[in-house]
C-alpha cells in the first residue's frame, strides 16, 4: 500500500523536489497550493513533469484558516506531513510582518492542530530556519539560544516554538529541520543567488542591464536544495527531533557573484567601498553590478554557517555540492532558459 503524504508549500523549490521524490518512491502525494494558484505558480512541478502524475493530487489549502487545515488533514488522513508553505522571502516578511507571521507561525500551529486531533499517528516535518538561532562564534547548532533579529525570523521562531510545545505536551510526533540556505534552479525569481545567475547569464548572451544587489558582505551558507530535500525524508523516518542541515560551506554575497560570473564565462573585478562599491567586466571594464543602498537591511547578520554534525551521523544528511558547483548549476540553467526562450 503507497504511503499517503501531505506536502505543503508543494509549488515551492523544496516541495517541488520533494513530490518530485516521493512520487519516484511510489508515494500517494496529495500537494497542498494555495488557494487560486495560477498556472504560472506551478512552473517547478512543470518543469519536472509532474503535472499530470496520476499519484499527485492537488489541493487548495490556506494555512491561516485553522478550519481548512482541519478538513484536509481529516479527509487525507496522511502518514507524513511535510509542512513546507510559508512566507519566505526575508523582505517580504519585512514589508508585511503580520502577514508573516500569520502565514508561518499560525499556520503551522494550526496544521499541528490538526493533525493531534485527527492524524495523531501521523509523522510532522517542519521546514524551519537557521535565521532563529543567535550563533555562537558565527556557528548554529542545535543547543544555540533562539533570538529573531527580523520579522521573517520571528515568524519562522513561532513556527518553531509551536512544533516544540506539541511534541512536549500532546506528543505529536514532529520534527524540525533546521534550514540554511539551499539553491537550485528552482529559486524564485526574488531571491539573491537566482538574480545574480539570471545576471550572469544575461551578461554572457550579450546583454548589458546592470545588476543591483544588497549587502555584499553579508555571508551565507549556501548548499543543493536536492540534498536537504533528501534530509527531510530522513527526519520523517527517524525518532522526532530537531536538526541543522547545513553544507557549512560560507561565501559573501560577493563571492557568490564572482563564482556565478566567472560560470558565464566573465571575470569580475570589484572597485570602490561600501554603497560605492561595483563590478565591471574585466575584459571591457563595462559596470555589471552596482550597490543599492534600498536592498540594505538593518538586521543582516553578517555571518550564519550551520553545523549539521547530527545531522550527517544519524540521519546520513550529505551536502555533496561545493560552492562553485552551486554557482555553475544555477548560471547553467538561466543560460538553458535564456537559449528555450530565444528558440521560441
Amino acid at each position: 500500500m503507497s504511503l499517503r503524504v501531505l506536502v505543503t508549500g508543494a509549488a515551492g523549490q523544496d516541495g517541488a523536489y520533494l513530490c518530485r521524490d516521493l512520487l519516484a518512491d511510489g508515494c500517494e502525494v496529495h500537494a497542498a497550493l494555495r488557494p487560486g494558484a495560477s498556472d504560472d505558480s506551478l512552473w517547478r512541478l512543470r518543469e519536472l513533469d509532474l503535472l499530470g502524475h496520476p499519484r499527485l493530487h492537488r489541493l487548495a489549502l490556506d494555512v491561516r484558516e485553522a478550519a481548512a487545515c482541519a478538513a484536509v488533514v481529516e479527509r487525507v488522513q496522511p502518514q507524513q506531513l511535510f509542512h513546507l508553505a510559508a512566507v519566505s522571502s526575508v523582505a517580504q516578511a519585512q514589508d508585511d510582518p503580520l502577514d508573516a507571521v500569520e502565514s508561518n507561525g499560525n499556520g503551522t500551529l494550526h496544521l499541528l492542530d490538526a493533525v493531534r486531533r485527527h492524524a495523531s499517528a501521523a509523522r510532522f516535518v517542519l521546514a524551519s530556519s537557521g535565521e532563529i538561532f543567535a550563533p555562537r562564534d558565527g556557528i548554529v547548532d542545535e543547543t544555540c539560544a533562539l533570538r529573531a533579529r527580523h520579522p521573517y525570523a520571528l515568524s519562522k521562531l513561532l513556527a518553531h516554538a509551536a512544533l516544540r510545545c506539541y511534541r512536549d505536551s500532546y506528543g505529536v510526533l514532529a520534527s524540525a529541520a533546521i534550514l540554511f540556505n539551499h539553491e537550485s534552479p528552482l529559486r524564485g525569481s526574488a531571491f539573491v543567488t537566482r538574480k545574480i545567475a539570471v545576471g550572469a547569464a544575461l551578461r554572457a548572451a550579450g546583454d548589458n542591464a546592470m545588476l543591483s544587489l544588497g549587502n555584499l558582505d553579508a555571508q551565507r551558507d549556501f548548499g543543493y536544495a536536492p540534498d536537504y530535500v533528501a534530509g527531510l525524508r530522513a527526519l520523517a523516518v527517524a525518532p522526532p527531533d530537531d536538526f541543522v542541515f547545513a553544507s557549512g560551506n560560507c561565501a559573501s554575497i560577493r563571492e557568490f557573484a564572482t563564482l556565478s560570473y566567472a560560470a558565464a564565462g566573465i571575470a569580475l573585478e570589484w572597485r570602490g567601498e561600501g554603497s560605492d562599491e561595483y563590478a565591471v567586466d574585466a575584459n571591457d571594464g563595462r559596470r555589471c553590478i552596482v550597490v543599492d543602498a534600498s536592498l540594505l537591511r538593518r538586521s543582516d547578520a553578517p555571518l550564519l554557517r550551520g553545523d549539521a554534525t547530527r545531522a550527517r551521523r544519524e540521519l546520513g544528511f550529505s551536502s555533496r555540492m561545493d560552492i562553485a558547483g552551486l554557482a555553475r548549476v544555477l548560471v547553467e540553467a538561466e543560460r538553458e532558459r535564456l537559449g528555450r526562450e530565444t528558440r521560441a
